[in-house]
């Protein structure tokens, strides 16, 4: 049941923008789920979805539509973002919990991503969508 509810929530943030739990939890019980403010709150946590303005989106969709560049240089990434958006970036990298990033530290359109080892780079460049 969580898993097909999980599915219902990713359809439904891909679908339309959904605002808030609230409005993710009726539609939910549109489709025949029934669910409290705090299941949904936790399928959202799992499920990795970020709240932008305009609305829940998974994080790998925020990285593709947002970063313009990445660039490493040893344990280090300095990713580049549309203006205003380096915030969010971040958020999605930090709570994706990518194995080997250690942090973010972001600017305006700046992220400064810390990594554990050079390895970790390919990871976070996948996440990012911009390749290995």
């Amino acid at each position: 049941m969580k898993e097909r509810r999980q599915r219902a929530i990713l359809e439904l943030v891909r679908g339309a923008p959904v605002q808030t739990q609230q409005e993710l939890a009726r539609a939910l019980a549109e489709r025949g789920f029934r669910a409290t403010q705090a299941t949904v709150s936790r399928d959202v946590q799992e499920l990795g979805l970020i709240r932008t303005g305009a609305g829940y989106r998974e994080a790998a969709w925020i990285a593709s539509q947002l970063v313009l560049s990445v660039r490493q240089v040893e344990f280090l990434v300095v990713v580049r973002t549309t203006p205003g958006s380096a915030n969010l970036v971040a958020r999605a990298v930090d709570e994706s919990e990518l194995e080997g990033v250690v942090g973010t530290v972001a600017g305006d359109d700046t992220i400064l991503v810390v990594l554990a080892d050079h390895a970790a780079g390919g990871t976070l460049r996948r996440f990012l969508g911009a390749g290995a």
